[in-house]
Parts: structure tokens; C-alpha cells; sequence
């Protein structure tokens, strides 16, 4: 898992808070152990904050590490529903192809990797929104993968928006059907 900058970490937060609200996520980290304080912030920058120190970014085994995971892992697989997981992993496989046995970027697969990650975002971000997509990816990107996302993320977001236009299981346009 990469490690995430505290940015993205906001950003997650944030995402959740939208998803729970306010209240009820304090009061589920609450029940998990991951937070001492009763006291609810005003708002989720304070309580990201808190959770970014308790957790060392996810980083640090921590039960604040563990119920955000838990969480966001919830709001995945809510908002997944309707996509199978056999898309995913055909997703996931083709950003594989892309990556040495150390899940390191192979060098000249690296407009592949942008093509596949671009895919992958646009099929998650299709049922959830661009910013879930991204999350996710980093979450569960190695190191490396991670730092090529960040440093390709307007080329990866443009793959994504020009399939936006095409379905899953569409043809591209200027593709010729078979004639029987």
C-alpha cells in the first residue's frame, strides 16, 4: 500500500464525512477505538487533522489506521454495487501488465500504464465521483504506481474523460463492426 501525502489524506476524509456525515463518523470511529476525545470537531479538516497524527498517514498500526480502512472500504463497495468484479480485475490486470514482478513501472509500458489507470478511474469515478477514483487507486497502488499516478494524474483524469463518452463493452469510435 502507498503511502499517502496528508493532502490526500484530507481528501479522504473529507470523502467519508460526506459519505457518513459529520456526526455519524465521529460516532463510528468513536465505537472503533480510534479516537479518545468525545468531543466532535465543527467541522472534517480538524478531525482529519487528529487522524492523520493517530494514524501516521495510515501508516502506523493504529485502530484510527484500521476503522478509516474499514470505512472507506464500505463506501467502495457501496457505491460498486452495480460493476462486477470481474471488471476490476480485468482493470487491474491490465495496470499489472504494466509492472515488473516488484510492481515497479516497467519504463516503455509507461503510456499503457496511464491508458489502463485511465480506464480504471473512469469505470470507478463512473459510479462513484473522479475524486473516490483517486483515492482508491492510491490506496491500493504500490509505491512506485502511486508516484506515477500523482505524476501523471491530468494525462490518467484525460483518459478518463475521453472514455466518458464510451460505455463498457462499447467499441470506439471509428471501429468497424464485422459484417456477417
Amino acid at each position: 500500500m502507498a503511502h499517502v501525502t496528508s493532502r490526500e489524506f484530507d481528501t479522504l476524509i473529507q470523502l467519508l464525512t460526506e459519505q457518513y456525515g459529520l456526526s455519524a463518523l465521529h460516532t463510528r470511529l468513536l465505537k472503533a477505538n480510534a479516537l479518545v476525545s468525545h468531543k466532535r470537531p465543527p467541522r472534517w479538516q480538524p478531525l482529519a487533522n487528529q487522524l492523520y497524527q493517530l494514524s501516521a498517514g495510515l501508516r502506523r498500526e493504529h485502530p484510527a489506521r484500521y476503522a478509516i480502512e474499514m470505512l472507506w472500504q464500505e463506501l467502495i463497495s457501496g457505491t460498486t454495487e452495480g460493476v462486477e468484479q470481474e471488471t476490476f480485475d480485468a482493470l487491474a490486470e491490465r495496470i499489472n501488465e504494466c509492472l515488473t514482478e516488484k510492481f515497479e513501472v516497467i519504463p516503455d509500458r509507461q503510456t499503457d500504464l496511464i491508458a489502463a489507470l485511465g480506464a480504471y478511474h473512469h469505470t470507478l469515478a463512473s459510479v462513484s465521483s473522479a475524486d473516490v477514483a483517486y483515492i482508491e487507486i492510491l490506496l491500493r497502488a504500490s509505491k512506485d504506481v502511486a508516484q506515477f499516478l500523482r505524476e501523471h494524474n491530468e494525462e490518467v483524469r484525460a483518459v478518463a474523460a475521453e472514455m466518458e463518452g464510451v460505455k463498457l463493452g462499447d467499441k470506439p469510435e471509428g471501429t468497424q463492426t464485422e459484417r456477417p
